[in-house]
């Protein structure tokens, strides 16, 4: 870590336990396990949900400042992004308003010193085509504005770090644009469970309930189709990658989102989120790209089934348009001036120029020379916008869901520092070892004292542990904490075996996923996707018959493309 984020951090770091989250109590004692770590856990009811995350707003006060030279002003934003890359040690609370306060700074200098930020940044055409519902209070002047606003931006902030390590990491050693997106949406498809929760597009039959922003749906590791694909897409963004949703339809009768598509040398090279596998070419071979599926039926209707006929064909997809995922966030002035800014590991993609990265994705589209002239073909994708909508609309239902969904992430531990404190005693730490090993596993720590795999098995006490924890909870209150430890224990073990699934540890994977997943909790809330992430660990390990076993066995949303899957894999084992 560079001296320049220093005070910022020893500003933040805590010389004893962080404070319990506001609205929580600790247990007065804990249950020793090794003589190393300790389970406390609040009482009463389950922690707050995160704060909801309505469109930016315009912030009034900020501190006044005299004029500070640049260097220190870049001291001001590299102190900020340093608290976010660490956040898994940190009170986010006190992190939050450390990294509010130092952005303001950091921006309110830049006026002074007569330099305003973004001086180029211009609305983008896009935005306002949006319809007004999906606006909402998300106003020009709003977006224009360079102060930073405490209740959305930092959050926004926080997920775009967490976003930007990810992308880093499942990039791997890849170099070619196909195989870094590959990589990436093989992550995607992985670490992220399949369920039908929200829809594509909310009607009034099914208006969803999971309205989750990205970094909510990172932490829970469940997302929709339509999920999947937003998160792939701001991979892709933060990888450098030119990414967009395609839609059919008639753009002046509306269109409906298909699937996201990699703009790589003048194609767009499709990925399929339901089925989990991009669109294979010509043959089954490769990717196939939007011409290709347009001029060839057979690559699409590969992909039905008897029982279920794939919704989209060649006939639909020779006028597709191009929708945009864009947030308020992206197409703001201050993000953007933050953009430009970052540089070396810390640079986050946090701008976009929505208008430009729809006109290239046009291009590569089949059918583009024959578009009626005056007819919109490029606009925003309202999935995300539809997520603000109704994180306004319905905030009661969407926060009650967040806060069930992740509840887990509160549970505490007290954790021995492994050092002497005074009088030869050592000192503990309260951390939250599910949260701290979902974000060093997004970091791609995962190994060592501090790593990702140590906090998921800090994780998972031992049932004499829970029982002794549950001694200490009041009665009425004993059954919740219980199947919130007994959450925390499956949702870290289905993790590891996800982890090491990712590391080519196939044998610790199928151990992870089977035994001590599917056998030990057949109906939890992972059963789906450890079937599937288990097939794949288990044809790592040549036990082909297994695999397509289990893969044929999937009745979860992704079933369809377990099926080629498995179809694959039988082709590939025969001689």
């Amino acid at each position: 870590m560079n001296s320049r984020g220093m005070g910022v951090l020893d500003a933040l770091r805590p010389g004893k336990p962080e404070r319990p989250v506001p609205g929580r109590a600790l247990l007065a004692g804990c249950v020793v396990i090794g003589g190393m770590v300790g389970l406390l856990l609040g009482c009463g009811s389950p922690a707050p949900p995160p704060a909801q995350m309505a469109p930016p707003s315009v912030q009034e006060e900020v501190r006044v400042m005299p004029a500070v030279s640049e260097d220190v002003r870049q001291q001001l934003l590299d102190g900020a992004v340093a608290v976010l890359d660490r956040l898994d040690d940190y009170d986010e609370e006190s992190a939050f308003a450390q990294v509010f306060d130092r952005l303001n700074q950091w921006s309110h200098a830049a006026v002074i010193a007569g330099a305003p930020v973004a001086a180029t940044w211009q609305v983008d055409p896009l935005f306002t085509a949006l319809p007004d519902r999906l606006r909402g209070g998300t106003r020009t002047e709003s977006l224009g504005s360079s102060v930073f606003d405490a209740a959305t931006d930092i959050k926004a902030l926080r997920d775009q770090r967490w976003l930007a390590d990810i992308a880093a990491t499942a990039r791997g050693d890849a170099v070619e644009d196909l195989d870094i997106a590959s990589n990436i949406f093989r992550w995607t498809v992985r670490s992220l469970a399949l369920v039908s929760d929200p829809p594509m597009a909310a009607t009034e039959a099914t208006p969803g309930t999971r309205w989750f922003l990205p970094g909510e749906i990172l932490l829970s590791g469940r997302a929709s189709p339509a999920q999947r694909a937003w998160i792939f897409l701001e991979l892709l963004r933060h990888a450098g990658l030119d990414g967009v949703m395609l839609a059919t339809g008639n753009p002046e009768r509306g269109v409906r989102a298909w699937i996201p598509a990699v703009i790589s040398n003048g194609e767009a090279w499709l990925f399929e989120p339901t089925y989990g596998m991009p669109i294979p070419g010509p043959e089954g071979v490769g990717i196939a790209t939007a011409r290709q599926a347009a001029s060839d039926p057979s690559i699409l209707q590969r992909l039905s089934f008897s029982d279920r006929s794939y919704p989209v064909q060649a006939g639909d997809i020779t006028g597709l348009s191009v929708l945009v995922a864009a947030d308020p966030w992206c197409l703001s002035r201050r993000m953007r001036a933050v953009d430009e800014q970052l540089l070396g590991s810390r640079s986050m993609k946090l701008a976009l120029d929505a208008s430009a990265l729809g006109e290239r994705a046009l291009r590569a589209l089949p059918a583009a020379e024959t578009a009626v002239e005056g007819v919109r073909r490029v606009g925003l994708w309202e999935f995300p916008w539809e997520v603000f909508a109704r994180r306004r609309s319905d905030a009661a239902r969407v926060q009650a869901t967040v806060g069930r969904e992740l509840a887990v992430m509160s549970v505490e531990i007290a954790q021995s520092t492994g050092g002497d404190g005074m009088g030869g005693r050592r000192s503990t730490r309260i951390v939250r070892p599910l949260y701290a090993a979902r974000l060093r596993e997004f970091r791609g720590d995962c190994d060592g004292p501090n790593g990702a795999k140590v906090s998921y098995l800090a994780a998972r006490p031992g049932r004499q542990a829970i029982a002794d924890t549950l001694k200490a909870v009041p009665p009425e209150q004993a059954e919740g904490v219980k199947r919130l430890f007994e959450q925390m224990k499956e949702d870290a073990t289905y993790w590891l075996g996800v982890l090491t699934l990712a590391e080519g540890e196939n044998a610790t994977a199928v151990d992870y996923l089977g035994r001590m997943t599917l056998e030990a909790a057949p109906d939890s809330r992972w059963t789906d996707a450890a079937r599937v992430n288990l097939a794949r660990a288990l044809a790592g390990l040549g036990r082909t018959e297994e695999a397509v076993k289990l893969l044929r066995e999937d009745a979860s949303p992704q079933r369809f493309g377990s099926r080629l899957l498995a179809e694959e894999l039988e082709k590939s084992a025969k001689p």
